[in-house]
């Protein structure tokens, strides 16, 4: 469809500037002298992802309760989902930074890496910690603005900040001749910029707004009820999900800093997957959000119909780019001759991923715009069983037998998120009071 085209469109290119930045990292420090440069970032990266995104329903907590109350013509409920969430989001990251000194050491101490790249890690990590509470502000005002069916605001705060962090990067790395705590500056700097344009972007809406908020107790309780319900699934999903990708780090790790850098490189690439395929699933969470709040059935289903064939083409043209053009990505990246033959020879099994994880991003799209996270929750807890297990069948193969095992957890989460999609159709879930 016509909308979810132009929905989709800004968020894919705004998606795809975060693996970018991921991207240039990876090239700056693996054009450095050692290895242990370019996992000292992966592993911090790996673990402010598992804080941070373990937050993540800061975001889609709110961008599906936002699609439904726009939907509804509901301003000011659409209020509200602005600032409780942005009280909560600040909350929590001044907690991060005041915990830092029992999660940093706690969190480099299990990835299990050698001495010197633990070491860099910590530094990476104290300095970077300190942009939690931008982080997720910023978090809360992307589900916000996606709820509101707006995606050129995204767009532009997206890759402003992440432009701006490459920029930072290549700053303080090239010209003063930092190491990874010059990409730690740079982030730090870039993501208190973002937080600056999100208000901003926010603050443009809420003037078309003519009321105040006005927070009742019972609509208070009410949309706290709400929140809460939701954001338990999604912080435990979410907690899981980030397990297995740390998991994946963890293990890499254990085999030494140049298949830790590698595999850095490839998971580098499913990032990059990742985002492109979250562009359709962040419209579907918006568009799908909408037709659920205006009770529009038929337009529901034409939305999902739309996604996928959207979906699918993207895959495959994902797989297909990086059977023909691996190589040169890998080299792209790094100049270490070790690390390049290592992602060389397990570059075959990233080729899969597309085509098996698909279905899982633009389910959890529609799950997140319905409110439906409890089958997203599933999807990720069966995955997750299926991870641990087959990885201690095929460890003696090594880091091809952990590529098995990753292909393992995407296909059983696809399948799972596809029996929930096709159960709460039967069910006609989605025009469900809940």
């Amino acid at each position: 469809m016509r909308q979810l085209w132009l929905l989709a469109w800004p968020l894919i290119i705004s998606n795809i500037s975060v693996p970018l930045l991921g991207l240039v990292d990876a090239a700056v420090m693996g054009h450095l002298d050692h290895a242990s440069y370019l996992g000292a970032v992966a592993l911090g990266a790996t673990l402010l992802s598992f804080i941070y995104w373990a937050f993540g329903f800061l975001r889609m907590g709110t961008v599906g309760l936002t699609a439904q109350a726009h939907g509804a013509g509901d301003h000011q409920r659409l209020m509200q989902l602005l600032l409780m969430p942005g009280l909560l989001a600040l909350v929590i990251g001044l907690g991060i930074v005041a915990l830092q000194s029992w999660l940093i050491p706690l969190g480099v101490s299990l990835m299990g890496a050698s001495l010197q790249v633990s070491i860099l890690a910590e530094e990476y990590l104290t300095i970077r910690i300190y942009s939690a509470p931008a982080v997720l502000i910023t978090y809360v005002c992307l589900g916000w603005l996606l709820g509101r069916q707006d995606s050129r605001s995204p767009l532009i705060l997206l890759v402003v900040t992440n432009v701006t962090n490459i920029g930072f990067n290549l700053l303080f790395v090239v010209g003063f001749d930092m190491t990874s705590d010059g990409v730690a500056w740079g982030s730090f700097l870039a993501d208190y910029c973002g937080l600056a344009l999100a208000l901003v972007l926010v603050w443009r809406h809420l003037i078309r707004f003519d009321q105040t908020i006005h927070l009742e107790w019972h609509l208070f309780s009410s949309l706290a009820g709400q929140l809460i319900r939701l954001n338990s699934y999604l912080f435990v999903r979410t907690l899981m999900l980030l397990f297995a990708f740390a998991f994946i780090t963890s293990q890499s790790a254990r085999m030494g800093d140049d298949v830790l850098a590698a595999n850095t490189l490839l998971l580098q690439y499913v990032a990059l997957l990742a985002y492109a395929l979250d562009g359709f699933a962040f419209a579907i969470e918006a568009a799908c959000g909408e037709a659920v709040g205006a009770k529009k059935r038929r337009r529901f289903y034409q939305l999902c119909n739309a996604a996928a064939i959207y979906s699918v083409f993207v895959a495959i043209a994902a797989t297909v780019g990086f059977w023909l053009f691996s190589h040169a990505f890998i080299n792209m990246l790094t100049t270490i001759e070790s690390v390049r033959t290592i992602a060389t020879n397990n570059a075959f099994w990233v080729m899969w991923v597309p085509i098996i994880s698909v279905w899982s991003y633009l389910f959890d799209g529609i799950f997140v715009g319905t409110t439906q996270v409890q089958a997203m929750f599933y999807s990720v807890l069966a995955s997750l069983c299926t991870l641990l297990p087959l990885w201690h069948l095929l460890e003696p193969w090594g880091n091809q037998g952990l590529w098995w095992a990753f292909l393992g957890f995407c296909g059983v989460r696809a399948i799972v998120a596809l029996a929930g999609y096709l159960w709460l159709s039967h069910k006609q879930s989605w025009f469900i009071a809940h």
